[in-house]
Parts: C-alpha cells; structure tokens; sequence
C-alpha cells in the first residue's frame, strides 16, 4: 500500500462521513425534476446536481430538494420509482414551497463527483488482493460468475444499514462472486461483519478498488457480468437503488 495513497484517502474520510449521511439516508423524501421520490433513486450521481435546498412546511414535514445541473435529467428508469404527492407527509404544500424559489439553497462540491460511468461497458480491470480470510483473489476468479463489488467504511452508517439487503442479494442470485471493499483494517470491520452480520467476501486495508475507479461516496456497488464487463453501478444507497441493481443483478445471473 501507498504512503501517499493512504494519506489522500484518509484525509478525505471526514468528507465521505458528511456524504454518507446527507445524501444516502434512504428514509428522506427528495424532489428531483418535480417528482417525488422516498430515498434517493436509482442513475443520480452527485455530478447531475447543482443544488440542495431542504424544504420544511409549517408542520415540519421535509423533503430534500435536487436541482439539476443544466442538461442533466433525471434517466427514464428512475422514473419507476416516482411516488405522488399524496403519498409524501405535507407534499403539496412542499411542491408550493419548491415552485415559490423561497428556500435557500446550498451549493454541492463538484469534488465528489464519481467517475465510474466512464468504465461501464468496459472490462473490469485486472487485480490482485487478498481478503480477511487470507484467499488470494485474481481477476481470473471472478470470470465466468456476475460479480458485485461494494465499497464501505466503518464510519458510513448507511453501508451498515444496507448489510441485511445485500446479504438476501446472496440467497436470491447465489451464483455470483460478493466482494466488500474498505480501507479499515480487519480487526477494525471484525465486529461489524460477524455481529451484523455482513457475508460478503471482504477485502480490507486495502486502497487497490478505491484508486481504481476514484470512488469516493460509500456506500457504491459495481456489477459486472459473466465476462468481466463492467454493466451497472450506484453511488449511495436507497431502497429503489438496491431494488433496481437487484432487479439488474437478476437478469445478469440469467444471461
């Protein structure tokens, strides 16, 4: 492992903890593009928006407001998961205050933008780690299997949520190779992955996935196919974006 690489990635974990709670809380109502959504949905990166502004009616019900950078909208999948106003706690009155341009809004950093759309299509590179087990992994071990790759840490609350959903991904696609990928050490995920627990194959104390693709949101998961190619990913996590990379999962096992 890198000196420099260890330096930069944990100079940034108090920015990552910031992300992981504002933007994957997956029981949050947002309003992207005028529709409603209950977690953040599926194909939004943190690149697509120029703008937060949380709404709060008379009554203290809330929704977080993403205003699109120019040219950016929302991708037509996402849309599956829309609700209704009706179905949001004081939601019309929180469309009124949306519309009104009265709410201060808060700037997002460009920094965390996530490059991992550049690979899709692409093959999964090659690599070499070893897990908490002391198993050697290669690129050639993967071939032949979809492959689902997630990033965490010990301090991003929802990764820690999402364990038991990821864990069912294994009883209902069981022909598939799980990796979870963190920088902390072994001893330090020890706890969390036996109490939890959290199945996954686990590869710790290691920079190696996180340089490759210049991760820097967790909880973000990767699916690759039978043949090494990189297909689908999410940054973040709500319940539309772990049904929608299930659902794709699915047809992955079935190709």
């Amino acid at each position: 492992m890198k000196i420099n690489s260890l330096f930069l990635f944990l100079s940034m974990m108090f920015v990552w903890a910031g992300l992981c709670s504002a933007q994957t809380t997956s029981d949050k109502y947002y309003l992207i593009d005028g529709y409603f959504f209950k977690g953040m949905p599926p194909g939004i990166r943190t690149d697509v928006g120029a703008k937060l502004i949380i709404l709060t009616d008379k009554d203290g019900n809330t929704a977080l407001e993403m205003q699109l950078n120019k040219g950016k909208s929302l991708p037509e999948y996402a849309m599956k998961y829309r609700i209704s106003a009706e179905e949001v706690p004081g939601g019309e009155e929180l469309l009124r205050l949306s519309r009104s341009g009265t709410q201060k809004p808060m700037a997002i950093s460009a920094s965390n933008t996530v490059t991992l759309d550049e690979w899709v299509g692409k093959p999964f590179p090659d690599f070499k780690v070893t897990d908490t087990a002391g198993r050697v992994w290669t690129k050639a071990d993967i071939l032949g299997k979809p492959f689902v790759l997630n990033y965490w840490h010990t301090g991003c609350r929802p990764c820690i949520k999402e364990m038991p959903d990821l864990n069912e991904w294994m009883k209902i696609c069981p022909d598939v190779t799980y990796f979870s990928t963190t920088w902390n050490t072994a001893e330090q995920i020890k706890k969390i992955v036996e109490n939890r627990p959290f199945l996954f194959t686990h590869i710790a104390d290691e920079l190696f996935f996180f340089n490759l693709f210049k991760v820097q949101v967790t909880p973000t998961t990767l699916l690759v196919d039978k043949k090494g190619m990189i297909r689908y990913w999410e940054e973040g996590t709500s319940t539309s974006k772990r049904e929608f990379l299930l659902d794709k999962l699915k047809e992955l096992s079935a190709e």
